[in-house]
């Protein structure tokens, strides 16, 4: 899988967070469609059977948190290059306590 990865750098670890039911109705995104939780769940358990049997990463789950709807989005909260990790301020308010769990 060496290939799959050329051109990004070495990655040893991953991020990931579970899916909150208030994805569903209350996540902010541009179409009124609900999301299909069941749908969600599976292509995110899928996700990161990738990211662990493929791609031979550590991978970090951090719970979901029913108040952020949006937390499953974690790559929006931190960006990481070598040994520096950026934590970003995300312009909705609602979606600001998302770097809590990231930054730790």
């Amino acid at each position: 899988m060496a290939g799959l990865m050329a051109g990004f750098g070495h990655y040893t670890h991953a991020v990931v967070r579970g899916i909150p039911a208030s994805l569903a109705k209350e996540a902010l995104r541009t179409s009124q469609a609900e999301v299909d939780l069941t749908r969600a769940r599976t292509e995110h358990e899928a996700y990161v059977e990738v990211l662990r049997k493929r791609l031979e990463l550590e991978v970090v789950e951090l719970p979901a948190d029913e108040s952020l709807p949006d937390c499953v989005f974690v790559e929006d909260a931190a960006v990481v290059c070598g040994e520096t990790a950026l934590i970003t301020r995300p312009g909705a308010e609602s979606r600001r306590g998302e770097v809590r769990d990231v930054s730790i």
